[in-house]
């Protein structure tokens, strides 16, 4: 049997979420402030914890995280586990504070491309449901450019720039004309 001391309490199951089978489970404050990235939710069933593997999941605000169960796909199901406790293993949860408090780190970063050379210096980052922009000024005006891991090839801290490698026409996404 699993030990709940060995868990997190992150919430509750709310409610089925639209039609696309997913869950609700509504954030306690103090979670709300931690990045989640559950492979299996743990349910409080009978005082026991039962767990359920997580086919996906997204938040819908700050404190609704919404996760798909492909064991509970029926309305009805859901709707009989609404009110109870969800927990998730500790390594599942990561205080993202540190993070938010670095994320504007990188503002007056110079960025690159490899492709298209110097883009522009980091004005500000906008943080779009969990998807990062960097704001650059340059040459070509205002762009945006996802922060993603997968764009980023290189980044110097000592001489502040950012070297990325885009796919190709993103640049030129914010000028349609040129």
């Amino acid at each position: 049997m699993l030990k709940k001391s060995e868990f997190i309490n992150i919430g509750i199951l709310s409610k089925p979420h639209g039609v696309s089978e997913e869950i609700a489970i509504r954030l306690l404050p103090e979670i709300a402030e931690q990045d989640l990235n559950p492979s299996f939710i743990f349910l409080d069933i009978d005082n026991g914890l039962v767990p359920f593997r997580v086919g996906g999941f997204r938040y819908k605000s700050d404190d609704v995280l919404l996760v798909k169960l492909p064991l509970l796909e029926s309305e009805e199901e859901i709707r009989k586990l609404m009110d109870t406790a969800v927990y998730l293993k500790q390594d599942e949860i990561a205080d993202s504070t540190e993070e938010a408090s670095n994320i504007g780190a990188f503002n007056g970063f110079i960025i690159s491309d490899v492709h298209e050379g110097r883009l522009g210096m980091v004005e500000s980052i906008q943080d779009i449901s969990g998807n990062p922009l960097f704001i650059i000024n340059g040459e070509k005006g205002e762009l945006l450019i996802p922060m993603a891991e997968e764009f980023i090839v290189n980044i110097d801290e000592t001489a502040k720039t950012i070297e990325v490698e885009l796919p190709e026409g993103l640049v030129d996404l914010n000028n349609p004309t040129d």
